[in-house]
């Protein structure tokens, strides 16, 4: 993805009045754990299916309240979770396994840490095998709400706009 459409996409989600079932602000590296980002992962993807958007966001670099970017001192490309690299750790954990996307740049001179997460598709996105689920402010079981889990059951991929070549 280019910086201009990063810059379009982060000016679109920080207009946002509040939080989202699709997105997330955070702001440095102490802000969340590496276990609390799996588990975001998972709300992300599992929202964003809810809300009918086709990907969730994970931002650092953002201030939750007022959504002002601030600049963030994580680097999840850098990121450990004990020896092993935090993104192959989390992959690793997420069932079904989701293309998860991740872009480092910098906004007006401040670094901004982006994961674009793809919606859940025909079962919910678990991690350590767990699905989860952003209600209000809040990241829950989403075994805890039948009705979405059915909602994520009955989503699929619209093949039929797909075309073969």
């Amino acid at each position: 993805m280019r910086t201009e459409d990063l810059h379009s996409l982060l000016e679109e989600l920080t207009a946002h009045d509040i939080e989202t079932q699709w997105i997330e602000f955070k702001m440095g590296a102490g802000s969340i754990t590496n276990e609390q980002i799996g588990e975001y992962i998972s709300a992300m993807s599992n929202g964003a299916t809810i809300s009918n958007q086709p990907f969730g966001y994970l931002v650092w670099g953002v201030e939750d309240g007022t959504h002002e970017v601030k600049g963030t001192n994580f680097c999840f490309t850098t990121a450990k979770q004990g020896n092993q690299d935090l993104e192959l750790w989390i992959r690793n954990l997420l069932h079904p396994k989701i293309n998860f996307e991740v872009f480092e740049f910098d906004y007006h001179n401040k670094k901004v840490v982006m994961l674009r997460i793809p919606s859940a598709k025909a079962e919910p996105t678990h991690f350590k095998k767990k699905p989860f689920i952003r209600i209000g402010s809040n990241k829950t079981d989403l075994g805890n709400f039948p009705e979405y889990v059915r909602i994520i059951y009955n989503s699929q991929e619209d093949w039929s706009a797909k075309t073969s070549h």
